[in-house]
């Protein structure tokens, strides 16, 4: 009789459950609960059938608890398993929602290399070419190892034998003979696929103690400096990637803050650097039998100076030993990439504020050969800071060889700091007149047959340029002229330098009779006491027949333009 109950009840519930399993979910929950809503209803039909065996495991004297158990854990496994799969598609069709909102490229400005040498050199060796192959370096002083020069490319250097650990050889070597702002630059050289580094320590390891300074480890791609370290670009950490080669690295200490470069990047910021440098000293490692090359050339330590701004407001001019060239050449090197940034800075800054770059060399060399690479040099430099931005209205150029040093040529340091370029500030509109294309300027709207009308109506004479009072012709003066060769042309005053023996700087264009340009130049300068040839633009080699005018000084601070025989000069009115 039991039996049948049990056989009843069993088949009662069998129904009712076949009955749950036909709902059809969509009528009481939206698509997206589907599959939830049909886990529910499983759920229920395991505890269902549970229910039943927990009844038939009493009669028959056995349980399924463990089965229990396990279903719903795996029951409630699959729901969790769900409800993450649809937060994760949720979260996707977000996240896809966000990135096509996106579409904005932020504009991002990072000053990479603002490596600026100091202005004063305390120390320089390249090494000199006076140096003999195979002795020991003589401006150094030697802590371990075993260091000799040799040539490289045609090039003295300071080749590391052994190990080699040296020391800059200055008579105040005992004493702390780093300033509060100072700068350190060499070139060094790894060989292909190097493992080997330099050390770099701010003291002296022979005459100084170390006074918990740290060291800079110069690998071939990175720097390291305590706990910063960094990769060039584009190259791998430590040794790895080591395509050999020279490494140009600078390093700027400004009272207490840290910096370090390796050729045109920044690699290493420390913000507080704890020590107090006082000293040089470069390690040369030998890591393997096999790695024997490390060569270090065009080390230099230099004293820092004031800022640009304030150097142009104090001496009217900033000087640049920085600005690096190939040898007799006048390519600019990266490292030059430093000054010239704060020069292009400055004049962005200082929209009224022109220079005329000027360019110096040692005395080096032939002197004809300096003075033309110096212009050729302060002309590079000139074309820079135009391509970089800067209006070419603000700028001039011009060199000056061997011919004002600034220091001794009999030393290192003294050679040093001779090599240079200098950007000196002009006055007013002098160095935009250089360009000026504006419709209002007299200059420019003069052609060959408003010259050739002007010449006729206009009495002709000697052109004052100066007398006791000061500068007569101002910047942006137009003189019209006739030449000596019978040409009509126009000139229009740049610069007249009063510290230069009253030195004439123009533009000019002589044209032919056919109204095409017979001459011309955007600057060209005229000494005082010199004459010039306008058919040419030249002022000097030429014979006196050739001359169209020269600078007569009938006083200490009187100048005046002297027409020669067969000439006519006269100054148009604004």
């Amino acid at each position: 009789m039991k039996k049948l109950i049990f056989i009843t009840l069993l088949m009662s519930l069998c129904i009712a459950l076949v009955d749950a399993q036909v709902v059809e979910p969509e009528k009481v929950v939206k698509k997206q609960g589907t599959r939830r809503a049909n886990n529910k209803i499983e759920q229920g039909v395991d505890k269902g059938f549970d229910k039943l065996e927990e009844g038939l495991g009493s009669l028959f004297g056995k349980k399924k608890k463990k089965k229990k158990e396990s279903n719903e854990e795996a029951s409630t496994s699959q729901e969790n398993n769900q409800e993450v799969n649809q937060n994760n598609n949720s979260n996707s069709n977000e996240r896809a929602e966000v990135k096509d909102k996106v579409t904005h490229t932020p504009n991002v400005v990072w000053n990479k290399f603002d490596f600026v040498p100091g202005d004063v050199v305390i120390f320089e060796d390249s090494p000199a070419v006076t140096e003999e192959n195979g002795e020991f370096p003589s401006r150094w002083d030697l802590v371990g190892g075993n260091v000799e020069i040799a040539q490289v490319d045609g090039e003295n250097v300071i080749y590391s034998i052994e190990h080699g650990t040296i020391v800059p050889y200055l008579k105040n070597s005992k004493e702390d003979y780093l300033p509060e702002v100072f700068t350190i630059e060499f070139d060094a050289f790894f060989s292909a696929g190097s493992s080997g580094r330099y050390f770099i320590r701010f003291f002296d390891h022979k005459n100084q103690r170390n006074s918990g300074h740290e060291t800079l480890y110069v690998y071939v791609n990175s720097l390291t400096l305590g706990s910063s370290s960094a990769n060039y670009p584009g190259k791998s950490a430590g040794n790895h990637d080591a395509v050999g080669g020279w490494r140009h690295i600078s390093i700027a200490f400004t009272k207490g803050k840290m910096k370090a470069y390796m050729d045109d990047t920044r690699l290493i910021n420390v913000p507080h650097y704890e020590a107090n440098p006082s000293g040089l000293t470069i390690e040369m490692e030998k890591y393997s039998s096999s790695d024997y090359e490390k060569y270090l050339k065009n080390i230099r330590i230099a004293k820092g100076g004031v800022k640009y701004y304030d150097r142009v407001l104090q001496d009217g001019k900033i000087i640049c030993n920085g600005i690096r060239f190939d040898v007799n050449k006048a390519s600019l090197k990266p490292e030059s990439m430093g000054q010239i940034n704060e020069i292009f800075e400055l004049l962005q800054k200082q929209p009224s504020l022109n220079f005329s770059v000027e360019g110096h060399t040692d005395s080096d060399g032939d002197d004809s050969f300096n003075m033309t690479l110096s212009k050729e040099r302060a002309e590079v430099v000139m074309k820079k800071l135009v391509q970089m931005g800067i209006s070419s209205n603000r700028l001039s150029s011009t060199g000056f060889g061997e011919s004002k040093p600034i220091d001794n040529n009999s030393t290192a340091e003294g050679k040093a700091n001779n090599r240079r370029v200098e950007f000196v500030k002009t006055e007013g509109n002098t160095a935009s007149a250089t360009t000026n294309t504006s419709s209002n300027s007299v200059f420019n709207s003069l052609d060959r047959q408003a010259i050739d009308n002007k010449m006729n109506s206009l009495s002709n004479g000697n052109i004052p340029v100066s007398n006791q009072s000061g500068i007569l012709l101002k910047n942006g003066t137009t003189i019209i002229y006739g030449t000596s060769d019978g040409y009509l042309g126009k000139m229009e005053v740049l610069d007249v330098d009063e510290n230069d023996n009253y030195k004439l700087t123009v533009r000019y264009i002589t044209y032919n009779n056919d109204g095409s340009v017979h001459s011309k130049s955007d600057r060209l300068e005229i000494g005082g006491t010199y004459t010039c040839d306008l058919d040419k633009g030249s002022t000097e080699g030429m014979i006196s027949s050739e001359e169209d005018f020269w600078l007569s000084r009938p006083g200490a601070k009187e100048t005046t333009i002297v027409e020669r025989e067969n000439t006519g000069f006269y100054v148009v009115p604004n």
